[in-house]
């Protein structure tokens, strides 16, 4: 389900580059105002909410059962409902109130034409609302060791989002003549605007019926409830463990807003493309991972088996590396064809392609650290820690913006220095948070450290082969079937060194 979202997630993406182009500073500014609520979907329902109520679940449902457990969802989200209507309206307030230039440093946060980010940020602010109800559903079932209704809403969230776009390409046209008409690209964006309201309300729905299956709907209420407190809980535990669980997003949230007031036109929207992209391995291998083990991690902490919670910790580390690693060779090394094959249709151009593939180069070097800096900030959860992952959190993001500023001020570069910052960043955050998971697991039994060494010598056999077997091939055949040649070329190749190697795949 996850892939199946993903890949409706590039059509998505393809609709979008082939309508609005490479430097729509309309496009840019939609971009801007959609990473405030996605960042924040991430930030309070997939990374801190979520995780925050699948704590409190594990818990009320191992020790008073499964009928305390659906009060406390029933009881959650309905405050969960009011408060996230609250913090809409403050955002949407300051977005339309706050001065265009930030006092002192005089940082116009919103580019040099905030209007049109104002006018679509106050339009898909709801979507809060509704992305982080469908996360607190999600988290719940996963408890409840339902999957596949989670996976599939993001799914369901990406088709109403393409229907939108097919219906704007149908109404306004792909032709690249109109690449530069902002009157026409703001009358497409506000349409959007509606269609991403639309996309989030089909990503709670299609959950709803799997609610009753799983029991946290259409049960009685219990005689006695969750434990006093329980739900506030839920909602105040989730306000620390917001930073450690959604850094990486977090970073990539005040990239964007940097790439609108320091890079040339189209730059929040190329910044975009490539996280997108380099998101796909991430949320396939790492996000999905996390997400699985979460739930039994947790259930180890609370129960004090911390050698069956290193064991999984470390048996997951290793998944996540066996395909993140192979991941990113291949990706880095098939950068441009990917970009080109993805975005290079209608009013995208070829400066798109080499400023989007400059980026997503260096975005590849942060898909393992990212993947591994989510499963040890989880792993910290599971063991009641929710206070050093904040720390370090704080740190990196004002790290990231130092670099940031390094790397477009000082050093020249585009897009590209945003992405390179972010994978820096994404290392350092990783090293930092190693240590303290050390002391306090028992020693790994796995030989976590010698198997991911080895694992390169595959992953660069990955990188060789899909890099010849797309220059050989490209001239000859239509580029999508080369680069898939390519992609399956390298791929082969991994799998078979890996093999000859002796390598195993541990995901039990």
């Amino acid at each position: 389900m996850t892939l199946v979202s993903r890949i409706l997630g590039f059509i998505r993406e393809t609709l979008s580059a082939a309508l609005f182009g490479d430097r729509s500073p309309v496009f840019d500014a939609f971009i801007t105002a959609w990473r405030i609520p996605n960042m924040l979907r991430r930030f309070l329902g997939e990374g801190a909410l979520a995780t925050s109520f699948q704590t409190a679940l594990t818990e009320v449902d191992g020790d008073q059962g499964s009928a305390a457990g659906a009060a406390l969802f029933r009881s959650t989200a309905r405050q969960l409902v009011w408060i996230l209507f609250a913090v809409t309206a403050i955002l949407v307030g300051g977005v339309l109130l706050v001065p265009d230039h930030m006092p002192f440093t005089g940082w116009a946060w919103l580019g040099s034409d905030p209007e049109p980010v104002r006018l679509l940020a106050a339009r898909v602010m709801p979507f809060l609302i509704l992305i982080c109800l469908a996360a607190l559903v999600g988290g719940g079932l996963q408890v409840r060791g339902h999957f596949t209704a989670p996976a599939l809403a993001p799914a369901a969230m990406n088709l109403v989002w393409i229907g939108t776009l097919v219906g704007l390409g149908l109404g306004f046209g792909y032709s690249a003549e109109h690449m530069v008409d902002p009157s026409r690209h703001l009358a497409m964006a506000k349409w959007l605007a509606w269609g991403v309201l639309l996309s989030g309300l089909a990503q709670l729905v299609v959950q709803i019926p799997a609610l009753y299956r799983v029991g946290l709907l259409g049960v009685p209420a219990p005689l006695v409830g969750p434990p006093a407190g329980a739900v506030r809980g839920v909602l105040w535990r989730s306000l620390p463990m917001a930073l450690g669980a959604a850094v990486y997003q977090i970073n990539v949230m005040v990239d964007g807003l940097m790439a609108e007031s320091m890079l040339p036109n189209g730059g929040p929207t190329l910044h975009y493309y490539a996280n997108r992209v380099q998101q796909f391995p991430m949320a396939l291998i790492a996000v999905a991972a996390t997400s699985a083990v979460f739930p039994l991690l947790k259930a180890h902490g609370h129960k004090g088996d911390l050698r069956a919670l290193r064991n999984l910790y470390d048996r997951t580390h290793h998944s996540i590396a066996y395909f993140a690693l192979p991941a990113s060779v291949g990706l880095g090394v098939l950068a441009e064809p990917v970009v080109r094959v993805l975005f290079q249709h209608g009013a995208f151009g070829e400066p798109g392609v080499f400023r989007a593939s400059a980026a997503l180069r260096m975005l590849c070097l942060a898909i393992l650290p990212a993947g591994a800096t989510g499963l040890c900030a989880r792993t910290y959860y599971a063991l009641g820690d929710f206070q050093h992952p904040v720390r370090i959190s704080a740190v990196m993001m004002l790290v990231n913006i130092v670099v940031n500023v390094l790397m477009i001020r000082t050093f020249g570069m585009d897009v590209d220095g945003l992405a390179l910052s972010t994978a820096l960043t994404s290392w350092c955050t990783l090293i930092a948070l190693l240590p303290g998971l050390k002391r306090r697991l028992p020693a790994s039994q796995e030989g976590l450290q010698g198997q991911l060494l080895l694992l390169l010598v595959p992953s660069t056999a990955c990188g060789l082969l899909a890099w010849a077997g797309w220059y050989s091939l490209a001239p000859r055949m239509w580029a999508p079937l080369a680069l898939t040649a390519a992609i399956l070329l390298g791929g082969s190749a991994y799998f078979a060194v890996a093999r000859a190697l002796k390598i195993p795949l541990r995901l039990r």
